[in-house]
């Protein structure tokens, strides 16, 4: 297996001549007449080599990455389409699983969602499978700025905030494919060592029809290093940090999907993502 492949990675645009007072934003909705239903431009740079995270040697403490392997006996494929099952199967399992790969003394899950690839991705065709799914994304991103974990601690924890966080913790993402080995659309992970927190990341709002998450968009950097799982299987959990206790955000990873071009094959990549607190 090859210990680097070369590939496309999107990321924001850097616009000298964009209004550096006004606060980068994407709708995930239909914008009214005219008005713009984003306000930066995604771009691809081609020819990015990203490496082999299975040989890479890196450990999880020092670049927040990491595969762990859980139990995926108990779920079919087509059973994620049942949340009840997700969540008395699948969540406990994979509780399970990050107490013993990360040494953790307690687990929060508090998001998880499925996303099926339509055929025609990165564009859909009305009609076509999976049209209505959420769709894998294309640009490195990370999923919370600080004042994003702020609201979530509150929300989540609520008048409990100050006695769960006396604790070190953790915001991790868990990501895996439904069926592997998976060769469409795998996930890439930017080593967080290898990123200027100064001057490669952008705030930006993704405004929902009722509600907008404040998350970090990318821009390009040459000295930006990339990791993927080849063939990862159904078996196997990608773990990567959003926020650590002790380390602020300077292991946060910076992620997103890919097109293997005409190293991909296989069906189009359906996934679950977890989202989680992790207590030691």
């Amino acid at each position: 297996m090859l210990d680097a492949i070369r590939a496309s990675i999107r990321y924001v645009r850097r616009d000298e001549k964009a209004d550096s007072d006004e606060k980068g934003y994407i709708l995930h909705y239909a914008a009214p007449a005219g008005f713009p239903q984003n306000n930066f431009t995604i771009e691809s740079y081609s020819g990015i080599k990203v490496h082999n995270l299975r040989s890479a040697g890196i450990s999880y403490e020092d670049h927040g990455i990491m595969i762990a392997s859980l139990d995926s006996n108990q779920m079919r494929p087509e059973e994620f389409d049942d949340d009840e099952r997700i969540e008395q199967v699948y969540l406990p399992e994979l509780h399970r699983c990050l107490c013993k790969a990360l040494g953790a003394k307690d687990v929060t899950i508090f998001d998880w969602m499925l996303r099926k690839r339509a055929a025609s991705f990165p564009k859909r065709n009305a009609g076509e499978r999976n049209e209505g799914a959420v769709q894998p994304s294309l640009s490195a991103h990370i999923d919370y700025t600080m004042a994003e974990l702020d609201g979530r601690l509150d929300k989540y924890f609520g008048e409990d905030r100050e006695e769960v966080t006396k604790r070190r913790y953790q915001v991790v993402n868990i990501w895996k494919p439904l069926s592997g080995p998976c060769r469409d659309y795998p996930m890439a992970y930017c080593d967080p060592k290898s990123v200027d927190r100064e001057k490669d990341l952008l705030v930006v709002d993704e405004v929902f029809p009722t509600v907008a998450n404040e998350v970090f968009q990318v821009y390009y950097n040459p000295n930006h290093k990339w990791y993927y799982v080849p063939d990862q299987l159904d078996s196997e959990v990608t773990i990567f940090n959003a926020y650590d206790s002790e380390k602020g955000q300077d292991v946060a990873v910076p992620h997103c999907s890919f097109d293997l071009g005409e190293a991909g094959s296989g069906i189009p990549r359906q996934s679950i993502e977890v989202r989680a607190f992790i207590f030691y």
